[in-house]
């Protein structure tokens, strides 16, 4: 019995409740911020090594295999770099209004009246809000977590593997030399 007259409660607005949606909204914002900066470092450095190489091998370098290697990382990692900060938007469904009232992409399917009166009424109740924040930062973290930053471990990796193969396939022939 209890428990119903719990579920019924409407919440009341506490500072704390509003503390704990600000510092998660701010959180998904920061952590979307370093998610496009890494993007970046990993663009300018993909670029600038995939320059050189390309230059060198053009010039006919000894090194030819070990430059092919780390250029095609590097390549693959700009292009999921890119993936990673490129903006998709998809439209949601109209059938029940917008997804989400705070997100542009969805809410910019409306007419302007009808967004407003969508707004003003959440504004109104207070478990509402606490909803429309609740899913926003739901589907923020989902775009975190499944595309920047899955895309960026990917750049991150490719890079890295690249770097690592060049590195071997560059001294495998002085290591041969070595033990013969």
């Amino acid at each position: 019995m209890a428990k119903d007259i719990v579920a019924e409660t409407k919440p009341a607005s506490t500072p704390d409740g509003v503390h704990l949606l600000r510092t998660a909204m701010t959180v998904q914002y920061q952590l979307s911020q370093m998610a496009d900066q890494k993007a970046n470092m990993v663009l300018a450095a993909t670029f600038v090594i995939f320059t050189i190489t390309v230059a060198q091998v053009r010039e006919g370098s000894a090194m030819a295999a070990p430059l092919l290697i780390l250029g095609g990382a590097a390549f693959m990692a700009a292009l999921l770099a890119i993936l990673a900060v490129l903006p998709s938007v998809k439209t949601p469904p109209r059938a029940g209004g917008p997804a989400n009232v705070l997100f542009f992409g969805s809410f910019t399917q409306l007419p302007e009246a009808e967004f407003v009166n969508m707004l003003t009424g959440v504004a109104a109740d207070q478990r509402a809000i606490y909803e429309a924040f609740a899913h926003d930062i739901y589907q923020n973290g989902r775009v975190l977590a499944f595309k920047k930053y899955r895309y960026l471990g990917y750049a991150y990796r490719i890079l890295l593997a690249g770097l690592v193969a060049s590195f071997l396939t560059f001294i495998a022939p002085f290591a041969v030399a070595a033990f013969s």
